[in-house]
């Protein structure tokens, strides 16, 4: 049996070589690709959060603008010229089922009599 030229041992060694280097770039690459994938996701993740807490913000933000709209309103309602004056019981209680459907009257005691049974 002969033994092959230092030729083809240098060949061989060196496609050796260089499919190895080959695998270990693609490799290398693959594992930075995943960190930046990771890295980009958790990213996205943060501001998500914070788009959630800033949406849930500005809703409760609106909802007490609303609220002490409201309750300004029933203010001015009350203090206007003829607030005393009487109104049908229907019409009255109309009015303050209406209100009793806003948060800012849910806790109010003219609003037990319309919530709802449990």
């Amino acid at each position: 049996m002969t033994l092959p030229s230092p030729r083809v041992i240098i060949a061989v060694v060196g496609i050796v070589l260089l499919l190895i280097l080959v695998l270990a770039i693609r490799g290398c690459s693959s594992g930075k690709t995943e960190a930046k994938l990771a890295n980009g996701q958790g990213q996205a993740a943060t501001q998500s959060g914070r788009d959630a807490v800033q949406t849930v913000g500005n809703q409760s933000a609106a909802e007490t603008q609303i609220d002490a709209t409201t309750k300004e309103n029933e203010d001015a309602i009350r203090s206007a010229p003829g607030a005393n004056a009487p109104v049908d019981p229907a019409a009255r209680d109309a009015g303050l089922r209406a209100l009793c459907k806003r948060a800012s009257y849910i806790r109010d005691p003219r609003c037990v009599q319309f919530a709802p049974a449990r």
